[in-house]
Parts: structure tokens; sequence; C-alpha cells
């Protein structure tokens, strides 16, 4: 970001993320090409650096919130330019895609119990704004911020109810074991490596 047409680069907003999960696009993707970017805006002497990481990354299970959590400490652990760090809780739009699934009258998956983790989603135009505001405020430097919307977190039963009753739909839950995560991520590498 520029803060004049054609003028020097003032700050870095990175909101790389990897599509599969898996631990090599993680690694490329969610860390090495995060870093690319940090390199290049210290070659440009950004003075700045926005970081869209994900709230997860607080108990990391999966690949992706482990890359993103090695990224984070190099970013911290760097001095030739401030950072802001923004760990959003959820999206909107992701909850929607949610919606869709329990309107098919598709069962509502959860990971564990469905009360391992909370969410409280935010409007990716809120988010937006989050970011670009601190680009520019002060007292958002060299933190790490957690965001989510207005409202109290709810966890991911609560949010499967509300969609269950939104939809008029009769409930239907299914509770998978969180190490099913890692069968599927090293199948999917394994196949990727073939």
């Amino acid at each position: 970001i520029a803060a004049e047409n054609d003028g020097p680069i003032d700050a870095v907003v990175s909101c790389l993320a990897s599509r599969s999960g898996v631990k090599k696009d993680a690694y490329l993707i969610d860390y090495q090409a995060t870093l690319n970017c940090l390199n290049a805006g210290r070659h440009v002497k950004a003075k700045h650096f926005c970081l869209l990481s994900a709230f997860c990354v607080k108990n990391p299970i999966l690949q992706f919130q482990k890359a993103k959590l090695e990224f984070e400490a190099k970013l911290t652990s760097q001095s030739d330019m401030t950072y802001t760090i923004v760990r959003p809780t959820a999206f909107f739009k992701s909850v929607s895609g949610q919606l869709e699934v329990v309107q098919s009258g598709a069962p509502f998956v959860m990971f564990g119990n469905g009360e391992l983790t909370q969410c409280n989603p935010i409007s990716e135009a809120e988010l937006a704004e989050f970011i670009m505001d601190s680009v520019k405020l002060e007292e958002r430097r060299n933190k790490i911020i957690n965001l989510g919307g207005p409202d109290d977190p709810i966890t991911m039963k609560q949010q499967g109810q509300l969609l269950f009753e939104a939809t008029g739909k009769e409930p239907k839950f299914i509770y998978a074991p969180v190490w099913i995560f890692d069968a599927i991520i090293n199948t999917l590498q394994f196949l990727a490596h073939v």
C-alpha cells in the first residue's frame, strides 16, 4: 500500500491462505509465500506489515495453523517493520456455506463434541475495514488482535442448532473425531506425492 500514487510502499497486507490445508500447501502458502511478502516489504523498506491470520492458531492442530504460527513467530521476531496480526474467529461467508448444507437436508458436521471451539463470526466488510485501519492506527502496532463479531461467541453445536432452527429442519448432527482431520490430510498429501 502506497500513501500516494507511485510513492514508496508504506505497508504490506497479507491475506494469503492455502486452499487445501495439506501440509505441503500450508507451508508453501501460509508460511513461505507470506514470508516472501515480508521479505519483499523489507526490500522496499515498507514500514508496516499487517497479517490476516486465524483465531484457531491458538490451539494448533491442523497443518495450516502450525504454518501460520511459524510465520507469526518470524514476523514478531523481526525489527525492520512494525506489524499487526489480526486473528478473526470466522467469516459470515463460511457460516452461510453451512446454512446451505443444512437447508439441503444434510447433517451438520462437528469435530469432537461440538464444544471444543467457539466463534463469533464477523462480516467480510468489517474485517476488511479493521485490517485497513490497522495499517494506519498506531495503537495497533506490534500487536496480535483477536477479532470477532459483536455478540458472544458460540460453540459449533450451538451454531448448528441455530441453523436448524432458522431452516425449520429436524436437527441431525455428526460428531467426527478430531484425528480424522489428520488422516484425511495425510491421505491427500500422499496422493499429491503420487
